[in-house]
């Protein structure tokens, strides 16, 4: 997949399939991969495929592998840690953005939306943040689809499926 380095993609989405579609594929293709997700690790790479790179679980219970949703600070330094880890290039998927904005409020969120934009575009990372549209109102969804570049989610499913279906044609 053309996705462009140092970029934020907004993936509008009712649930993040596709955004661990896309995750998972630019993974396949060798680029570093940091997953942090509401759904617990272990299951989230049984559910979702996911073999190669870090998974980290957005929860409140303390263990290995666990962000707080309620520090951002936290959760900015693990991706700035992990953008500087691999310079070349990396893919981080943020799942879990409604719930960052329940736990801390929207703008607050926004606040750290903008400044991972910013550490992005330094580097050569590249960031999907799958959204459901409906969980927020239109001014919000607005607001947020100004500071990231929006997903094209037709082109990229179109895309995988391709992709998936040469691969089991042998091809």
């Amino acid at each position: 997949m053309e996705l462009l380095e140092g970029a934020c993609y907004l993936v509008e989405e009712p649930k993040p399939q596709l955004s661990f579609r896309v995750y998972r594929e630019l993974v396949r293709q060798g680029i570093p991969g940091m997953c942090i997700t509401r759904v617990y690790p272990d299951l989230a790479r049984e559910k979702f495929g996911l073999e190669d790179g870090r998974v980290l679980w957005l929860a409140d219970t303390p263990a290995d592998d666990v962000l707080r949703p309620t520090a951002i600070v936290n959760l900015s330094k693990a991706i700035e840690v992990f953008l500087e880890e691999h310079p070349q290039g990396g893919v981080v998927l943020l799942d879990g953005l409604e719930y960052l904005i329940l736990r801390n409020g929207y703008d607050v969120v926004l606040q750290f939306i903008e400044h991972l934009s910013d550490l992005v575009v330094r580097g050569r990372g590249i960031v999907l943040i799958p959204l459901s549209p409906a969980t927020l109102d239109r001014k919000e969804v607005a607001r947020v689809e100004r500071d990231l570049e929006l997903a094209d989610t037709d082109a990229w499913r179109a895309e995988l499926d391709a992709r998936e279906w040469s691969r089991r044609l042998g091809g």
